[in-house]
Formats: structure tokens, C-alpha cells, sequence
């Protein structure tokens, strides 16, 4: 790792340890003052709470007695999005190191007192955003409370847990190589997005990574790690003492100005483009058919969403029916659109045997041509309608997933509504509705494929006129 000439050192953003008083279940059992709850007639969302901090951190409260529980979910809007050109892999690296030890606690400590709560933190970064995650019994929620805001607040970023964490990055990165399946979705993005952040492994490249330097880890907390670029979930058996607890915690957390993003746009398609990545070896062949979707905020959502319903997002879709069952080139295909914040994708993914790798992708084409040009018949929505709404109670059905709902919903600009009005919104949606936000968005003329597979392939997609690409 690069040595930097000055050691630089963050400063101590919240030194108090708390001791907060765990609440009772009864405490808990009922609602406190500014509790809401959305929706109407018989079905109606988990009263919940919304408080900002002057430091601009939004605070999600749920009161939920139905365990003696506390959960914390911390929402960071920083992703790959987030991270400088030749960076990439950045954001995850800052992210993993925030267990790794502060300013009070060194990494071993930090396991040890989560591992006597019986709990750990997930940390998940990702394209859009970062998530933390930690829950434990209601009579740690005091240690809980402690233990999550310092790993938030206060990380120490030591040059040996930096060293430490990217060796293990650098592991994962290889052992993707020797995944075909996870090989071939990133070599998709990268075949898709171009330069667009939404290219790269969330891991970051094994070249990019070595470049990190503990300074520039630091200035990415620093500019983005803020209680105003971030909302918190608090979801458990507490009272109106815990939830004063949490803000005094928190309300430490310094606040900076954001700075905004640019990005450059991924490039346009004009015409179905093919992508051969051949391996001596391979087994099977994994095949990717992919274009540029939506945004999440894109008004057509939930259309998209059914209509892929019944394209290829359950069982009794088209694509499985033909591909899988009918003429048995396959033990699953699918169908997805991949929302984020900025446009993401719409991909089918399969794969097959080396053999027919040809025909399963000339069939996949066929019936997603034929869906976009003459529509989804209303057996098939309707059936897709049942689908959506017969899924949806799975969403919301803990608090915990409700408060992720919640604070996934307020990232992305879009009204609680979403949730109240899904079962009624879905149920207005038609054949007609379905097919043309389909016919808006695809086109069937200009997809991007990329084929993964053994050299005996290339034969095969001739007639496509593909670029071939050579692996060890």
C-alpha cells in the first residue's frame, strides 16, 4: 500500500459512551405523540414516525411489541456513483472499514461486544446507496445504541485493517472469475453502462483497489459518510426515552455540504450487438440480453413491473414456458428490470449447454420480440395482477421490512402511497396499460448480448456477426 508522508486524523465526532435505559414491552406497546398511520380502510401501514435532526439525519421510528427486540438500519446515499474515476471500489472499502475499529474500540473489541449481544452490523454497499444493519434483545438496546452510532461516527481507519480488508476484496474479486454465472453478470455491466459508475463490481477492480490510499478513504467519509446524506430506521420494543437517546447520540454527527455527482451516460444502442467471452473449459454457456430501463421514479414502475410479470418474472411466464418447458433449453430463465436512481436495466438472464447456446438465444429473442410488438393477452395480466398483489404483503409484513420500505421510498422521491395504494394501483392496470409502458421502454431491435461460454460456441452466434473476447 502506498504510504502517505502525513498521517491524517479524523476527529473525535462523538467521544460520550451512552448507557441508555432499555424500555419494557409495555412501554412500548402503544404509539407516542407524532406517531402516524398511513392508509385507509381495512388496510393501514405500522404507525410510524418521522424526525429530522439539525444535522439534517432523517430518524424513522417504528414501535413494535411484538418482540422484545431493537433494530437500527442507517441508509447512506454514497454508492459506486460516488466514487472518483480510477477509484472504483472506494465507497465498499470505506464501508467494510467502519467494523474495523475507532477511535475507542480496536476490531477485535467491536466483534466482542457485538458477539456478547448475540449480535454483528451487515454492511452492504452498493450501486446507489450504503446500508447498515445491526438488531439485538430490547435489554442491550442501551450497548446496541453505543456500539452502532461509534462504528458510524467514529471509524479509525488503521493501515493494517485497510490492508487486511483489501486483501479480502482482492480474494472475492478472483473467486468471481471462477463463478461463471457472476462472471458473466459483471462482464454484462461493463458490456451495457460503458464508464457509467453502474459498470463496475461494487467490489471495485483489483487495479483500483491497490490504488487506495488511506487518504483518499478518509475524504470519501468525510465528504459523504454525513448525517445529512443519510436516514436512519429505529424499529423495536423502546419508548419515548430511547427515542430521546438516539437523537442526543446522533445529533453529534457533523454535517458538511454534499457535493453533486456528475456522471457520463452509458452508451446508446442502435442495433442488437453480440458479445462472445469464450473460456476452454466452460461447461455451460451463460447468456445475458440486456437494454437500458428505468429510473425507480420513472411513472411507468409499476406497469414495468407487471408486465415483466409476465414476461419472465414468475413461473408462468412466457419466457419460461417457451424456453424452460416447452422446448427444454434451459432450467431457468428470467426477466428483470433493475431500478435505481439513475436509469438501470432491463435483462434477460438463462444459461444452457454448450450446444445449443445458439438456439436458446434465438429463441429468448423471438419471445421477447414478439411480447413487445403484440403485448401480454389479459389471461396474462391478470394473472401477473394476482401475482404482484398476492407477493406484496411479504414486503411490509415486519416492521423492519416496512422501515427498510420506508426509507427506500424517501431515497428514491417517491410518496408512501406506493405501499397504501399498491393493491388498488395494480388492480387498475390492463392488458393495454401493461403493453404500452412495455413498447415505451424496450426495443426489441437494440439489445446488448453477452454470451459466456466454451470456444466450441463461437460458430454458433456467426450470424450476429459478434465481438469475441479470449479468457484464461
Amino acid at each position: 500500500m502506498k504510504r502517505l508522508s502525513l498521517v491524517i486524523t479524523l476527529p473525535l465526532i462523538c467521544s460520550a459512551m451512552v448507557a441508555c435505559s432499555s424500555s419494557s414491552k409495555n412501554d412500548a406497546a402503544k404509539p407516542g405523540q407524532g406517531y402516524v398511520q398511513k392508509g385507509s380502510g381495512s388496510f393501514k401501514l405500522q404507525p410510524y414516525k418521522e424526525v429530522v435532526l439539525e444535522n439534517g439525519l432523517k430518524i424513522i421510528y417504528i414501535r413494535d411489541a411484538s418482540l422484545p427486540r431493537v433494530s437500527f438500519t442507517l441508509l447512506m446515499k454514497t454508492g459506486n456513483v460516488q466514487e472518483p474515476a480510477g477509484k472504483a471500489g472506494l465507497n465498499a472499502l470505506t464501508s467494510y472499514m467502519l467494523e474495523q475499529g475507532t477511535q475507542s474500540r480496536d476490531a477485535l473489541k467491536i466483534a466482542d461486544e457485538f458477539g456478547q449481544l448475540g449480535a454483528s452490523v451487515d454492511i452492504s454497499p452498493g450501486y446507489d446507496v450504503t446500508t447498515l444493519y445491526s438488531d439485538s434483545l430490547i435489554t442491550g438496546s442501551g450497548t446496541l445504541l453505543d456500539l452502532f452510532a461509534d462504528v458510524t461516527m467514529n471509524p479509525a481507519f488503521k493501515d493494517a485493517e485497510i490492508s487486511r480488508i483489501r486483501s479480502q476484496m482482492l480474494a472475492n474479486l478472483q473467486k468471481k472469475v471462477d463463478n461463471p454465472s457472476a462472471y458473466a453478470d459483471d462482464k454484462m455491466d461493463q458490456f451495457l453502462y460503458g464508464n457509467h459508475p453502474y459498470s463496475r463490481d461494487v467490489n471495485g477492480t483489483p487495479e483500483a483497489l491497490r490504488s487506495i490510499t488511506k487518504q483518499d478513504i478518509i475524504k470519501h467519509y468525510l465528504t459523504f459518510f454525513r448525517p445529512n446524506n443519510a436516514s436512519l430506521a429505529v424499529v423495536g420494543s423502546f419508548n419515548d426515552e430511547f427515542e430521546k437517546t438516539v437523537q442526543d447520540v446522533f445529533s453529534k454527527w457533523t454535517k458538511r455540504t454534499i457535493p453533486a455527482v456528475t456522471t457520463e451516460a452509458p452508451p446508446a444502442i442502435d442495433a442488437l450487438k453480440v458479445k462472445l467471452i469464450v473460456k476452454k473449459g466452460l461447461q455451460q454457456t451463460q447468456i445475458r440480453v440486456a437494454q437500458l430501463g428505468i429510473a425507480r421514479k420513472n411513472d411507468d414502475y409499476l406497469r414495468l413491473r407487471l408486465g415483466n410479470e409476465a414476461l419472465g418474472g414468475s413461473f408462468a411466464s412466457r419466457l419460461n414456458q417457451k424456453v424452460r418447458d416447452d422446448l427444454g433449453l434451459t432450467y431457468s430463465i428470467y426477466s428483470f428490470f433493475d431500478v435505481r436512481k439513475d436509469r438501470g436495466s432491463f435483462e434477460v438472464s438463462t444459461f444452457t449447454k454448450n450446444e445449443t447456446a445458439g438456439k436458446t438465444l434465438e429463441e429468448t429473442l423471438k419471445v421477447v420480440t414478439d411480447y413487445v410488438t403484440a403485448g401480454a393477452q389479459d389471461p396474462e395480466v391478470a394473472a401477473a395482477r394476482s401475482q404482484l398483489v398476492g407477493q406484496f404483503p411479504r414486503a411490509i409484513e415486519t416492521a423492519d421490512r416496512l422501515a427498510y420500505n420506508l426509507l427506500s421510498l424517501d431515497f428514491y422521491g417517491i410518496p408512501v402511497d406506493y405501499l397504501t395504494d399498491f393493491n388498488k394501483n395494480v388492480g387498475k392496470i390492463n392488458a393495454k396499460d401493461s403493453n404500452a409502458s412495455i413498447q415505451r421502454t424496450l426495443n426489441p431491435n437494440n439489445f446488448k448480448v453477452l454470451v459466456y461460454g466454451d470456444e466450441k460456441i463461437i460458430s454458433q452466434f456467426e450470424k450476429y456477426k459478434p465481438e469475441i473476447e479470449r479468457v484464461k
